[in-house]
């Protein structure tokens, strides 16, 4: 079953009239000397821009998931059914069924794996777990209840989709047994992060890393101590390196895991930390397939995005907005496998686009079809 997706359109010669209203602000800008710095990202789309494929207002929070070709996945409830529809949406914006579960779903618990074959959620009351694997659904019960929180993209499923985290074992309810392929992380209320060959947990002490064992899971090298009143939100893999992102009371600290007291500050060295001194400080650093991203924030603005950062194996690089500001409604900044497509979340400022939820091609010669 397909059809197309709800896409938001735009206002018709939005793009021509944004483009004159930026020649003009940067025009008093240059008189004035006032607002260079500002402007200079926005004014560099032809080398480093973003291109919006399409937008639409999708419940959850979608997140990309496939194997080959790109794709958005999202549930959807249908209060009259009493059901919830997990529903894959393209890069041409055709929208396919994937599944439909019983109850209301949980959207925060939403995982996919990188290979975009294993998706599983809860539903609305932790009570039961719902496990996709290509075409064939199980449904889960879990033998009691227990608090569910998702920090991190891959802190519910690993990205292989062979790990996850659970209080104990599930009770088959419907459908294959594929929990059997699936091994349980023990869940003791702590934050954790998968990565492709270990595990992180933060403990709200330290943050510990393990491998797995014939009898369990083992710790792996020595602990980093978390700063007071810190808490590790988020760690993803950028290009080569592991990078925590570390949330305080008032504000957010990042560490690239493995760099010792006497390295390079890595993230100072790709140039992270001069766009953190030049822009507002996000939240986190999000990601995945080894692809970095977080918002570039104005400084007078809270989550006014003036563009996105990225950073991969060959560092850190910016890319300007099709319009000129981006207002994010969560911390869902992700890029494709190949890094040519922009996930992100929110609304455009002076209402060119409606929509919650847009999709963005990069325009660089890589990236290029």
């Amino acid at each position: 079953m397909s059809r197309r997706l709800r896409q938001s359109p735009t206002v018709p010669g939005a793009g021509k009239h944004v483009g004159l209203l930026w020649r003009l602000i940067r025009t008093a800008c240059i008189l004035s000397l006032g607002c260079i710095p500002d402007l200079a990202l926005a004014t560099t789309s032809a080398q480093s821009g973003l291109r919006l494929l399409w937008s639409s207002n999708l419940p959850g929070i979608p997140q990309f998931c496939y194997e080959s070709e790109p794709a958005v996945i999202y549930m959807q409830y249908d209060a009259q059914r009493k059901t919830t529809s997990i529903f894959k949406g393209s890069l041409n914006g055709e929208e396919h069924l994937l599944a439909t579960v019983s109850g209301n779903a949980d959207v925060r618990s939403l995982s996919c794996s990188q290979d975009g074959r294993t998706i599983v959620a809860y539903d609305f009351f932790q009570q039961m777990l719902f496990v996709l694997r290509d075409t064939q659904l199980a449904t889960y019960r879990l033998p009691r209840f227990h608090s569910f929180t998702r920090v991190g993209r891959y802190s519910f499923l690993s990205p292989d989709g062979r790990i996850i985290t659970l209080p104990e074992k599930p009770i088959l309810v419907s459908g294959p047994d594929l929990m059997a392929d699936i091994a349980v992380f023990p869940h003791e209320r702590h934050n954790v992060f998968f990565m492709e060959r270990h595990v992180y947990v933060d403990d709200a002490r330290v943050i510990q890393r393990f491998v797995p064992a014939h009898d369990g899971w083992i710790k792996d090298g020595g602990e980093i101590r978390l700063p007071k009143d810190f808490s590790s939100t988020e760690i993803v893999r950028c290009g080569d390196r592991e990078v925590a992102s570390l949330v305080g009371v008032e504000t957010s600290r990042y560490v690239a895991l493995g760099d010792g007291s006497g390295a390079q500050d890595w993230l100072a060295q790709i140039g992270v930390r001069k766009l953190f001194r030049r822009y507002n400080v996000p939240f986190l650093i999000n990601g995945d397939y080894g692809i970095c991203a977080f918002p570039l924030l104005d400084h007078r603005r809270w989550r006014t995005t003036l563009g996105i950062a990225r950073i991969d194996r060959t560092g850190v690089r910016t890319f300007s907005l099709p319009y000129p500001e981006f207002e994010v409604s969560n911390d869902n900044v992700s890029f494709s496998k190949d890094g040519c497509y922009l996930l992100l979340q929110g609304t455009w400022s002076g209402g060119e686009v409606s929509g919650n939820t847009h999709l963005l091609a990069v325009q660089v010669p890589e990236c290029s079809r």
